[in-house]
């Protein structure tokens, strides 16, 4: 068994351990470990995307900044007591990968121009996401990620009712949470806090991540 001197070795010795993470990162969490039944599936990371490659390493984190988090594990909370829960398409965008996927789709339509600004993506406080069902399960929506924008807007009434009704209850949780539907995008939740906010953006070499170019 340790000893008593032991024990408060280990913890002085885990306190640089944990700041040093914290700084690493710069402010941004680790999402799967704040919010508990979250799913991910970060289409960066795979070809399902409007570039239809990888953008992301296949390791990529799925970062937010930690308040932004909270407030995505309450919309999951609330969720999952319906009886669904939350995918997430993409969180932390690196700069790096905003600046290659505009200038190889600008013609979307989808991507800011780093010119006059970049994402709230790459400051950790956006978040692109559907519904699923607790077996994880993606629910019948209006759209696929990065498709059809004519038909994507948030404010329609989609005649088919299922759809309708999962788009309800995404938006709902989300909005209660402290989220903002994107006009255009039915998929993308900006955090409200930061909404009006300078937030710096944090690079992928800040992080350790490295950009598929």
């Amino acid at each position: 068994m340790r000893s008593l001197l032991q024990i408060l070795l280990i913890s002085l010795l885990a306190l640089p351990l944990a700041c040093s993470a914290a700084k690493k990162n710069k402010g941004l969490v680790e999402v799967r470990k704040r919010v508990p039944g979250v799913m991910v599936d970060l289409r960066y990371s795979t070809t399902q995307n409007v570039l239809g490659r990888p953008v992301y390493p296949p390791n990529m984190p799925c970062l937010l900044r930690a308040s932004t988090a909270k407030k995505l594990k309450k919309a999951q909370t609330q969720l999952k007591r319906q009886g669904y829960g939350i995918k997430i398409w993409d969180a932390w965008r690196p700069p790096e990968a905003h600046q290659l996927l505009f200038g190889q789709a600008d013609s979307s339509g989808m991507f800011l121009d780093p010119i006059h600004g970049w994402s709230r993506h790459c400051g950790g406080i956006s978040i692109d996401a559907t519904l699923v069902d607790l077996q994880g399960r993606e629910q019948r929506m209006p759209t696929a990620f990065d498709e059809d924008l004519h038909q994507a807007s948030s404010h329609q009434q989609p005649k088919d009712p299922e759809i309708r009704r999962n788009l309800t209850l995404l938006h709902e949780a989300m909005t209660e949470a402290g989220f903002k539907p994107l006009p255009g995008e039915w998929w993308h939740f900006d955090d409200l806090e930061f909404l009006y906010r300078r937030i710096p953006v944090i690079r992928a070499k800040d992080v350790g991540v490295k950009i598929i170019e």
